[in-house]
This record gives C-alpha cells, structure tokens and sequence, in this order.
C-alpha cells in the first residue's frame, strides 16, 4: 500500500502509532461486504483527483484511524442497502457506523490548531465519506449539507495552515479550476424554454426573500440557470457558490436556513434538485469510469426533493410545482422496471 507513488502524508497515516486502533473496535462479518462494495462501487471522487487513494491507501490509513474507518463501512452499507434487493437489512449496521464516525470525528475534531496536517487530512477524509453517505439516506438532506460545510471548513484549515495538502492535491480553487473544471465541455445540457421556465418560476420566490442565506442561495440558483444559456462549465462554476456561503454561515444561521419549516430555504432547495438533475452528466465526468453503476443511487436526492414539495404549505407549493413535477417524472425513470440492474462499464 505504501508505494513509491504513495504521497508521504498517506505513507505517514499507515503507519501512524495511533491510541484507537481499530483492531480495539468490534466489527460484524457483513462489514467485509461493506468494504469491498466500498472498494469496488461506492468510494468517492471527492476532493477532486483522489478517486485512487479511495481505492488503495485511504483505507490501509483507515486502520488506524476508526473515525475513517467507521465513515467508509457506513458509506459502503448504505450504498448497498440502496442497490440491492434485500438491502434493508443492512440499515442498523449503515446507522450504527455513521454514529460511531460522527463520535469520533467529533473527539478528534475537539484538537483544533494541535491537530497535523496528516490529522486533518484524515478528518476530511472521514466528512467526504460521510457527504458522500448522506447523499444516498432518503432522509439526508439536512445530513447533507451539514457535511458538506464540514468539509469546507476542514479543507479552509489545511489550506489556511499548511496552504496545501500532500494527501489531496486538488484542494485550491485556482488548481481546481485548471485541473478538473476544464473538463468540462463547453457545450449545452439543458434547453433555453426548459431554462427560461426555470428562472420565471424561481423569481416567484423573490418577494420571500428575508435573510442573507436565502438571497445568496436564491442568486447563485438564479446564476446557475442563466450560466447553462453559456455552457455546462460556466453553470457548473456559478452552482458552486449555492455552497461556498455555507463556511461563512454562522452555525446557528446555518441550522436555520435548513431548518425544515423555513419553507424558502426548502423551496429553494427543490431548484438545487432540479439542477443537480441537469448536472448528471457533468458529475458523470468528475466520477470517470466505474466497473458497475448502479442507476438508482440517483433516486435519494430526488427522494428528498419530493419530501420536501409535500411538507410544504399550499401557498409555497404552487411556487416550485414546475420542479416538483420535473423531480418526479426524473424520479419515475429512474424507478423503472429495469432501475435496480447495475451496468457494467469498461474501466
């Protein structure tokens, strides 16, 4: 595992003397289902350019680290539990995992400025898998969005301390935009009428506007349609902004704009689902070829987003119905006869 081509940092991580080892920890039979599903189908491809440290050296780090341990079995149970057909029964196991990373990554959080690099590193190893998990629970929205600020302010202390990572490479904006941005193609993905419709029926939302998290989320929405007039590139650029105000968020103005009875937010959040929809195949592009897909891990986020279209009130749900509508029919495709069949890709 620990290569010539292995980034020292990892290198380090393997062979870390930690006080938790894993081999302190219990683990069920089932959980080298997990990690092979994990190693073979589910590992993420974020940060950008660390698809292959999913596959070999983050989990030789993660023996010595339960937190990243724990966050890798959970995300590898919960993506099974999602694409086959007894899956259920490996729910408990997904929770009790994702309870003992959140613990843990907790206490190892609770460090702050004594944390090294190595340490960090980990740690946002450890808020990926767990982003990439609550992206597949069909309730996870709120989960969601909790993790993926939680990476951004991991990955703003590497940056602000060490200004860099030797285990992730691509973690700055500008190398960011060079390396991975660039590959995506300047062409269309999405009609001007579709566009046009989506931007009318966003505006209904203005007037409903009250905090600073509503108008940045709704300007970056509203950014994002207009940017798909230009390219996918330029639209996948101004999407980004939806989640770069999260960091700044104070932590209670950020639990309020998820708060599920701020119905604007959750409006809000139905155009958020309804892009990510038209971004499918530019984050086809950032996961690069698989040895199997599974076409319904696609189905949680449009789970989500018709949670969200009932629980809101009549007066609100008229405002996004177009969306609504659009999540569902998505949603109906995507749960066809042949939806739980993986596909098998050349690698």
């Amino acid at each position: 595992m620990t290569s010539s081509t292995t980034p020292p940092a990892l290198a380090s991580a393997v062979t870390l003397s930690s006080q938790q080892n894993v081999s302190h920890h219990a683990f069920a039979a089932d959980d080298l289902r997990f990690l092979q599903h994990f190693l073979i189908v589910a590992y993420p491809h974020l940060p950008f350019g660390s698809e292959d440290l999913w596959k070999t050296c983050l989990p030789a780090s993660a023996h010595e680290c339960p937190h990243l341990m724990h966050a890798i079995l959970c995300l590898g149970a919960t993506h099974l539990s999602l694409v086959t057909p007894d899956g259920g029964r490996y729910t408990t196991l997904a929770v009790t995992h994702r309870g003992q990373a959140l613990r843990m990554l907790g206490d190892a959080l609770i460090k702050g400025d004594q944390c090294s690099r190595t340490e960090l590193e980990l740690m946002l190893a450890t808020a990926y898998a767990l982003t990439f998990q609550a992206n597949y629970m069909e309730d996870g929205l709120v989960d969601f969005a909790v993790m993926v600020r939680g990476c951004s302010i991991i990955t703003r202390r590497i940056l602000n301390k060490y200004d860099g990572s030797e285990m992730f490479k691509l973690l700055k904006p500008d190398v960011i935009y060079r390396d991975i941005v660039l590959r995506i193609p300047l062409t269309h993905c999405a009609d001007t009428d579709f566009l046009d419709t989506s931007i009318e029926t966003l505006k209904r939302i203005e007037p409903l506007l009250v905090s600073d998290s509503h108008r940045n989320a709704y300007g970056a929405l509203l950014n994002t349609y207009n940017a798909f007039k230009s390219s996918a590139r330029e639209a996948f650029i101004a999407f980004t902004g939806f989640y770069n105000h999260w960091e700044g968020m104070g932590n209670r103005e950020f639990m309020e704009f998820l708060e599920p009875t701020n119905y604007v937010s959750r409006a809000l959040f139905l155009h958020y689902i309804a892009i990510t929809v038209l971004f499918r195949p530019v984050f086809q592009i950032f996961k690069g070829p698989r040895a199997v897909v599974y076409p319904r891990d696609e189905l949680p986020i449009l789970q989500w987003g018709a949670h969200i279209y009932q629980c809101l009130p009549p007066s609100v749900r008229g405002l996004v119905e177009w969306q609504a509508n659009f999540i569902t029919l998505d949603q109906a495709t995507l749960e066809g006869p042949n939806s739980g069949q993986a596909i098998l890709e050349p690698v």
